[in-house]
């Protein structure tokens, strides 16, 4: 049995602030912008909600096998990680997501995916930040097959 931490979205309580994707770029590159989120707010007009799109981690991530050159990897907890530096910004790894959690920032030329604010000691910033509680950190158990 395999667990790994996730961002949990409950679109039903966004309310499309967008903290959650300005304090993300606020952590991650110093600046805020939603470009260079690694997450996205977006409205769905059909339901009259807002959807929050975020890596989930998958056990078997689509991503990684998609890059021609083997920028993506998966750490020891299970989180996706792209290295900028090997990325040749082909696109492959973003067609390959079927959630479409991986973004491309125009602004720095390069491709993006959560990674669980990495190093910080308090967890994804953007679940601390929500000011609706639409974003929680969970375990999820790999076998269990628990939807996020």
């Amino acid at each position: 049995m395999t667990e790994r931490l996730v961002v949990r979205t409950r679109s039903d309580r966004c309310r499309e602030c967008q903290a959650c994707a300005l304090a993300c770029s606020l952590y991650h590159d110093g600046a805020c912008g939603l470009s260079a989120a690694r997450l996205a707010v977006t409205k769905d007009m059909a339901r009259f909600t807002f959807d929050i799109t975020i890596c989930r981690h998958c056990p078997s991530p689509v991503c990684v096998d998609a890059c021609p050159v083997d920028a993506i990897s998966v750490d020891l907890h299970g989180v996706v990680r792209i290295d900028e530096d090997e990325c040749v910004r082909c696109g492959a790894c973003a067609s390959g997501c079927p959630f479409g959690a991986i973004f491309y920032d125009a602004l720095g030329d390069r491709y993006l995916t959560c990674d669980l604010c990495a190093g910080r000691d308090g967890g994804p910033l953007c679940v601390e930040i929500c000011p609706a509680s639409a974003l929680e950190l969970v375990c999820v158990d790999d076998e269990s097959q628990e939807s996020v």
